[in-house]
């Protein structure tokens, strides 16, 4: 019910936005790792909940519908995972502000003196205000914006970014007072994998098509037609495909770096065969497969990046 592989894929980008700062937080990592785990654990426990009536047809080996597990244990579990979550998220602030607070003090008895502002507050507890606010948003999709056509795809990729983006911001608030040379690497990685969790998710819905209109879920698919949906998702696979040359050429207008050749010879062989493939299993409407493969495709796509970062 915690979609462990999806755990697996969280704590993994979580360690690869470092990877791309150059940056290693030791033991905050494995804080910040299970903060994430927690929050997939217990949205999806949530989420089951919610959705038990339609995963009645379009999920039925799904625990809560066979009986494995009760709707109240479920409950209860979800709730412990969300203290859980908070707690990670405090003691993570704990940890980095006694680093933070001791560095401050070594640079004040050199003569400097940090001037705190309100701004600067809100900056030293941002592993436990991050937690907060992931796991308000990860409720209120589960409540309410996953019955918003469109909105609640793009509102699980922007999820799917969040491990990157917490890794910046944490780079910027505790780990370094200057930026590094190693800002410009993350930033490719954040719309790439934005891009392909919506396409993954407009095939998901188109998957779930029958079960959720017999349920009354109102998805894209149902609302503008399937074959829309799969239009939207498969300009979506080739807007990403199209764009694999941007870093390598065209990133040093906004900062000093481009990704090296090996970024674009790596993803353009891997890749295209990838996305083709993924096409053609959404054209004959194996939407399960297509899913699997851009799964695949963010992996790899993570991999190139740390390859060719290092």
């Amino acid at each position: 019910m915690t979609r462990p592989v999806n755990i697996a894929i969280a704590i993994i980008t979580l360690a690869v936005g470092y990877c791309l700062l150059n940056v290693f937080p030791d033991f905050s990592l494995i804080l910040q790792a299970l903060g994430f785990a927690f929050a997939i654990g217990f949205a999806n426990i949530q989420n089951d909940i919610l959705d038990l009536e339609s995963d009645k047809m379009n999920r039925p080996e799904r625990p809560l519908v066979t009986g494995k597990v009760s709707v109240k244990t479920a409950r209860r579990t979800w709730i412990i995972m969300f203290i859980l979550m908070l707690f990670c998220g405090l003691g993570d602030t704990i940890l980095q502000n006694s680093r933070t607070f001791e560095i401050l003090s070594i640079t004040r008895d050199q003569g400097y003196f940090y001037p705190f502002e309100w701004l600067d507050y809100i900056k030293f507890t941002f592993p436990l205000w991050f937690f907060v606010l992931l796991g308000a948003l990860l409720i209120a999709y589960n409540k309410w914006l996953k019955h918003i056509p469109l909105l609640k795809n793009m509102t699980v990729a922007f999820l799917c970014t969040t491990p990157l983006i917490f890794a910046l911001q944490y780079f910027y608030n505790f780990l370094s007072i200057f930026p590094q040379e190693h800002l410009w690497a993350i930033i490719p990685a954040i719309p790439f994998a934005f891009l392909l969790t919506t396409a993954r998710e407009i095939y998901k819905d188109l998957e779930d098509e029958t079960g959720d209109l017999k349920a009354g879920i109102m998805t894209f698919p149902l609302i503008a037609g399937s074959k829309t949906a799969r239009h939207l998702a498969g300009a979506i696979i080739i807007f990403t495909w199209i764009s694999l040359p941007i870093p390598v050429f065209y990133l040093d207008r906004i900062f000093e770096y481009n990704y090296p050749q090996l970024f674009l010879i790596i993803t353009g062989t891997t890749l295209t065969p990838i996305f083709a493939a993924t096409l053609y299993f959404a054209h004959k409407k194996s939407y399960r497969q297509a899913q699997k493969l851009v799964k695949v495709a963010m992996f790899i796509g993570l991999i190139a990046l740390i390859v060719s970062s290092l």
